[in-house]
């Protein structure tokens, strides 16, 4: 926002460097302004924290110029043009001010000077500016005839057809030129027979000539006045050719067009958007590109921040123009303006592909455009995809030279920073379409890699943003026809239709049809039933959800006369019959009884219940004496494939093992999480040092067995505050292994404890904690080795500081949670609170006992 506060430039910048431009002499003579050094401190403390704070850079710029201080000036202004465009009148101030210093070092000056200008001219069309310039490089550049003539060639390509101000460039280059006429002439008079001056005449006299052609053919306001001077120049206008006079009417009367254009630009209020649109559409029409550049150039000077402007004239070069040179730098140009587009960085990228410029400048573009912070994931995605689709035409079109593609890992590498940078300013599911998971899944089944392509997509579709999407699943089961089996299609349908996506209907009858086509009879019938199966579970759940929305409409208080009705009518049809009717069985009761049984074994060691092969518990059955959670430890995230055998593999070392009890589903199958009992509170205490130890590649997560009904939540492990003795270590490549680090981060100092960040998967997430036993061992680690690079990445070491977590504080108007769920809503009775109904002693009664009335009361209570 302060960068787009551009177009509102402090008028008085534009002041001074008028004052500068036309009496830069005596600036010099005057007393310069003692500036204040705690104000210029404030305005750089204020750069450093945000350097695109564009307010600040002009007001330290306008102060210190204020002061004379041009050396610091210098650094400001070179400070701000590596961010920002400059504008004209800068560029201006900056040169004059460089200018004064041509007498202490003339040579060294006049070259940075014309440097200067050079970079000057490449931010925006300024006739101005290449007006001073010209006139320059015809004082500095005195004999040297040819730069010259090529800094004003320059000068008519960049602004030459502006209609109101192009011509001075024409007439600076034609007095020029006409000057060096008058000096042939001179020595002439002197040496009439010198052949060799006489050469040198024609050509001049042929340049001077051409020069008047070439500017009576573009139209240009006061070409009448140029068309006099013409003919006086020439003696009489019978000489002049009828190609030029035809060129010089045809101008003209263009002209006349051109100029109402450019009275609508006057007459608008700036910044002319809507007048510059229809002139720029009317040179379109006429298709002449050179017209077309130019006023979109003036359109963009005057609306340096309108990325629809930008976008139109880029497409433009792109398809018209196609020009690499010239399409490349309004590129370079365009992202300085609009740094904030990411439409436009990615039009670039694919520019520097499309003019064949090397890979290093691309992968540099993509660096710098990652610098300017795009406002959300979706803009990383957008550009991080361009990215990968040129690493991906890379690996395409490089060969060995025996034509088998070459084993490069560019585009892995990209897509791992891809996930990562996304995953760490956004946070996981940030790309809430998988874009850049599924592009690279389908990589990896064309190059045959198929294993990976599973990996990619299985992993994704664990995370819930994405479990529920029909197109990701959909996706997944086409890339298995294409390059899997059929068992492995018919797997991936199999999880597929119990996710309950988006479009369930669809991914159960395409899995009919699967099966159909390419099934057998008894696979159908297999799949048939699955897929009868969801479907009744689906239509319970309608079921339920529309019961529970009408359930919410009714009022409450018809809910409760409704209950009462039914009440009194149980009552009644009792009476009748002369007998009570039995009461159905609740489940409570079938629960309540099967609860007492378990609760009656709560007590047994788990001593007593193992024996040489471990009983197999299901979910239900595994319960814990609670005066045993002091010497159990509760293990999770294991592999389902896990079994006591390995858990008692890991953890035999720690002390003597006197149960282990692994929780399974009621088809004997591994939920992975259990309980592991020990003799001491020290050989618990020594498991839970071996948290995260892996166990058939996955992490096992070693805790402290908790009392869920006392409500105690297991502590945060790690600290989340500064730790001057830890490091966090982030951009690693993802095969980076503990004891690469430990030999690294062991050269510094002693090293306590390593831990490698994983996912529940045991994927190694690309960043660690590296704990020392010193303060001082860990600030040397980060001064060494902080940008140090490891398998072909710099990676990122600083003092560990971590967010704290979020407050577990309830929210004030919460509501409580009932433990009625397994009571009927025929015999649930909804609550009645006092303290937001008071009510009298009477009232209480009336609904603590309501009074039995019979069917005819009932009935004339209706109808009232």
């Amino acid at each position: 926002n302060e960068y787009k506060s551009y177009l509102r430039i402090d008028s008085s910048m534009d002041d001074d460097s008028d004052k500068t431009i036309t009496s830069s002499s005596s600036d010099s003579e005057d007393e310069d302004l003692q500036l204040d050094e705690s104000k210029v401190l404030s305005l750089e403390e204020k750069i450093i924290s945000n350097p695109y704070d564009y307010a600040s850079h002009v007001e330290l710029l306008k102060y210190l110029n204020s002061g004379g201080d041009i050396d610091r000036c210098r650094e400001v202004r070179e400070r701000m043009s590596g961010i920002f465009p400059l504008t004209p009148e800068m560029w201006i101030q900056w040169i004059n001010q460089e200018k004064l210093l041509l007498p202490i070092n003339r040579e060294k000056i006049q070259a940075s000077v014309e440097k200067l200008y050079e970079r000057a001219v490449q931010d925006y069309q300024s006739v101005r500016l290449w007006h001073q310039y010209c006139n320059d490089a015809i004082q500095v550049l005195e004999y040297d005839t040819e730069r010259i003539r090529e800094i004003f060639e320059k000068a008519l390509r960049s602004a030459g057809l502006h209609v109101t101000s192009g011509s001075w460039l024409w007439d600076q280059y034609r007095q020029y030129e006409t000057s060096l006429l008058d000096l042939i002439d001179e020595k002439l008079k002197t040496d009439k027979n010198d052949e060799i001056l006489k050469t040198k005449r024609r050509k001049q006299d042929e340049i001077v000539n051409n020069l008047y052609t070439r500017q009576l053919s573009v139209p240009l306001k006061g070409m009448d006045i140029t068309y006099r001077e013409y003919i006086d120049w020439a003696g009489s206008e019978s000489i002049i050719s009828s190609t030029v006079k035809e060129k010089f009417e045809s101008a003209k009367k263009k002209l006349e067009v051109l100029l109402e254009f450019e009275e609508q630009i006057e007459n608008s209020p700036s910044p002319h958007r809507a007048a510059y649109q229809s002139y720029i559409n009317f040179e379109r029409k006429e298709n002449n590109p050179s017209r077309v550049m130019c006023t979109m150039e003036r359109a963009i000077a005057d609306n340096p921040l309108d990325c629809g402007l930008w976008c139109s004239y880029l497409e433009y070069l792109d398809q018209v123009v196609r020009h690499g040179e010239v399409v490349l730098s309004v590129y370079a140009r365009a992202v300085r303006n609009i740094p904030w587009t990411v439409e436009v960085w990615c039009s670039y990228l694919l520019a520097l592909q499309r003019h064949g410029k090397h890979f290093t400048h691309v992968e540099s573009t993509m660096e710098e455009a990652l610098k300017n912070g795009f406002g959300d994931a979706t803009s990383y995605v957008t550009l991080y995809a361009c990215y990968l689709d040129f690493h991906w035409r890379q690996e395409r079109s490089v060969t060995h030279e025996n034509g088998d593609k070459p084993k490069v890992n560019a585009l892995d590498r990209a897509f791992e920073d891809a996930i990562n940078f996304i995953n760490q300013q956004f946070g996981e599911g940030a790309d809430s379409h998988g874009q850049l998971t599924m592009f690279m899944a389908e990589v990896d089944g064309i190059r045959g890699d198929v294993d990976s392509m599973r990996n990619l997509l299985s992993d994704l579709l664990l995370l819930p943003v994405y479990k529920e999407q029909s197109r990701i699943w959909m996706f997944y089961i086409e890339l298995e026809q294409r390059y899997g089996t059929k068992d492995s299609v018919r797997n991936v349908f199999r999880k597929a239709i119990y996710c309950n996506t988006d479009a369930c209907d669809y991914i159960l009858n395409q899995f009919l049809l699967f099966e159909r086509l390419h099934g057998t009879l008894e696979t159908y019938d297999n799949a048939y039933l699955k897929v009868k199966r969801v479907q009744k579970r689906n239509a319970e759940k309608i079921s339920k959800e529309n019961d529970r929305r009408r359930n919410e409409a009714i009022p409450d208080g018809k809910k409760e006369r409704k209950f009462e009705a039914k009440k009194r009518k149980l009552s009644d049809d009792s009476k009748v019959k002369g007998k009570p009717k039995k009461p159905k069985r609740l489940k409570d009761d079938a629960s309540s009884k099967k609860d007492t049984s378990v609760s009656q074994n709560l007590g047994v060691p788990f001593s007593a219940a193992s024996s040489s092969k471990p009983k197999q518990h299901s979910s239900e059955e595994v319960t814990i004496d609670k005066s045993k959670y002091n010497v159990t430890v509760f293990v999770s995230n294991l592999s389902y494939d896990a079994n006591e055998d390995h858990l008692n593999e890991v953890f035999k070392n720690v002390g003597d093992i006197v149960d282990i009890r692994l929780v399974k589903s009621v088809n004997g199958k591994s939920r992975g999480f259990g309980y592991i009992e020990f003799h001491t509170r020290e050989e618990v205490m020594s498991a839970l040092e071996l948290d995260r130890v892996s166990i058939l590649g996955r992490p096992c997560y070693v805790s402290e067995c908790k009392d869920k009904d006392r409500g105690t939540a297991a502590d945060f492990k790690f600290k989340t505050c500064i730790e001057a003795h830890k490091l966090y270590i982030s951009n690693l490549p993802y095969k980076t292994t503990e004891d690469e680090l430990r030999k690294i981060f062991s050269e510094v100092g002693e090293v306590k404890s390593i831990r490698m960040v994983t996912t529940k998967g045991g994927k190694f997430k690309g960043f660690s904690y590296i704990e020392y036993l010193s303060e001082e061992a860990a600030k040397n680690a980060v001064i060494k080795l902080n940008g140090l690079e490891i398998q072909g990445r710099a990676i990122q070491v600083a003092i560990s500081n971590p967010p704290k977590k979020a407050s577990a504080t309830p929210k004030l108007n919460a509501t409580p949670k009932t433990s009625s769920f397994l009571v009927p809503r025929s015999v649930a009775k909804p609550a009645i609170s006092l303290k937001d109904n008071p009510s009298s002693n009477k009232e209480k009664e009336v609904y603590s006992k309501p009074a039995m009335l019979s069917n005819s009361d009932f009935r004339k209570f209706l109808t009232k």
